[in-house]
């Protein structure tokens, strides 16, 4: 439609007018009838054209009105189909994630339900035999505390053996519990190995650079941290940071041979990448133990048990337990039996054992066993626990039962922390212990807990069986 300008439609105007004009005087002065109806025809045509201009006015007015209406719907629409878009990525993330703690708890399952269980077979190292036996098996060194009895590092054992048993000879580097702590030259036991795993526990002190685990001999191969911590000691000279270790630290984490650094909270986490800088990747994941198939337990019958967990530690003055004794007699008053777990095997367990009659409960139960399962089933049979010990803690909570934490460390902390129950956290002297009990217990914990600390140290403990696999061959293949 062709539009009418302002000029134009002012000519229709004064053509109308004009031939309007025209026709009153050719009547009224000259009486000619021919001209008067010539003006009349011309004043028509010019209203004719300008009542055409005013409604073409009109039209292109509601067109415009219609462009911008369309225009603004169309930009509302816009907006919608963003939000929407942005909605469906948040979905597609999440699902994401979901299918990866599935794909993680899947994995466990299969992997749990394909474990042999023997009653000492659990805590050895013995090799599982390759299916094709012309087909060279790599080696890794295991480098920790292992093989002494205490409780976490033997289960540290069980979870090496879970993962990467059928794959790799595992042999123990540092196999003597005091000096020379190698049975034969660091060298040699090395070079018969294909990979170093470190871990785990508490091995990254920022005082000291214990010579089992940072030798630098184990830097001749690929090396890989699994499930290992950072302590911290309040109030205590020896264990303040010095600067010559934290450098010492740094060029060893910095070789191009530690290839994965796994920690098991942020805490240390954070403080291998301030501190040290290493390139390799630096993960926070749960203790590796958690990612560990516990035996199987049924509550037995009777009264509810409250487990308590002591141990013989070396301070200048031995612990006053009275606190814990307090706890005891008032769980006793709430229908609770008492359970005195000495959690540790070997070496370890005779210096607990011996400390045992410092904590002078009557009527107590006294597990000892040199049985790591028997000591893991005795925790899972508990409905409460107490623990003087990190693994205790761990192991209680993989079994859903609520752990009071009675030494208050850094790992302890961030555990608990992780798991959203940090009011379970005290000391073995702490006069809140019957009010963190309080009368029937502290609430269990929450599965969906337990399943998260599960499928994120199982990925880990697969992540590193997959890098193993993948960035070592066996020797003589090089």
């Amino acid at each position: 439609m062709r539009h009418f300008p302002i000029r134009d439609r002012v000519a229709i105007g004064l053509i109308a007018l004009g031939g309007l004009l025209a026709a009153s005087i050719a009547l009224v002065v000259e009486g000619a009838w021919s001209v008067a109806v010539l003006g009349l025809l011309v004043s028509a045509l010019g209203c004719v054209g300008w009542i055409r201009s005013m409604r073409q006015r009109q039209v292109l007015h509601g067109l415009s009105s219609s462009v911008r209406d369309a225009k603004r719907s169309a930009n509302r629409s816009l907006e919608i189909l963003n939000a929407l878009s942005a909605s469906v990525d948040t979905v597609i993330t999440r699902t994401d994630r979901v299918n990866e703690q599935v794909g993680a708890l899947e994995k466990l399952v299969a992997r749990s339900a394909s474990l042999t269980s023997a009653a000492d077979e659990g805590h050895a190292l013995a090799p599982a035999r390759s299916e094709q036996a012309d087909v060279p098996r790599r080696s890794v060194g295991i480098v920790g505390f292992f093989g002494h009895g205490n409780y976490g590092d033997e289960l540290f054992l069980d979870v090496f053996h879970q993962y990467l048993g059928s794959d790799f000879n595992l042999t123990i580097i540092p196999d003597l519990e005091s000096r020379p702590y190698f049975s034969r030259p660091v060298e040699e036991k090395v070079a018969e190995v294909d990979a170093i795993v470190m871990g785990g526990g508490d091995l990254v002190q920022r005082w000291n650079m214990d010579p089992r685990y940072f030798d630098l001999n184990y830097l001749k191969k690929p090396l890989y941290v699994a499930g290992v911590g950072v302590p911290v000691y309040q109030n205590s000279a020896k264990h303040e940071e010095k600067p010559h270790i934290i450098a010492r630290l740094r060029r060893f984490f910095g070789n191009a041979n530690v290839r994965l650094i796994g920690m098991r909270d942020d805490f240390g986490a954070n403080w291998i990448r301030t501190k040290l800088s290493p390139t390799a990747p630096v993960l926070s994941e749960p203790d590796i133990v958690c990612s560990l198939a516990l035996p199987p337990v049924d509550k037995p019958a009777g009264l509810p048990i409250l487990g308590i967990v002591t141990r013989q530690r070396r301070v200048d003055t031995p612990d006053d337990y009275s606190r814990l004794e307090e706890l005891a007699e008032h769980a006793k008053r709430r229908g609770f039996r008492i359970r005195h777990i000495i959690l540790g095997t070997g070496s370890v367990g005779e210096r607990d054992l011996a400390n045992a009659p410092a904590l002078n409960v009557s009527d107590k139960e006294l597990v000892h066993s040199d049985n790591l399962e028997d000591l893991t089933r005795a925790i899972g049979e508990c409905t409460v626990l107490a623990s003087m010990k990190f693994h205790g803690t761990v192991v209680a909570t993989m079994y859903g039962v609520p752990s009071i934490v009675l030494v208050p460390t850094n790992k302890n902390r961030n555990f608990m922390e992780r798991i959203g129950r940090s009011e379970l956290v005290a000391s073995h002297n702490s006069d809140k212990l019957v009010e963190i009990f309080g009368v029937n217990g502290p609430e269990p914990i929450a599965p969906s807990d337990v399943q998260m600390l599960r499928a994120r140290s199982t990925a880990f403990m697969e992540t590193l069986r997959d890098r193993l696999l993948s960035e070592t061959r066996p020797a003589g293949t090089h």
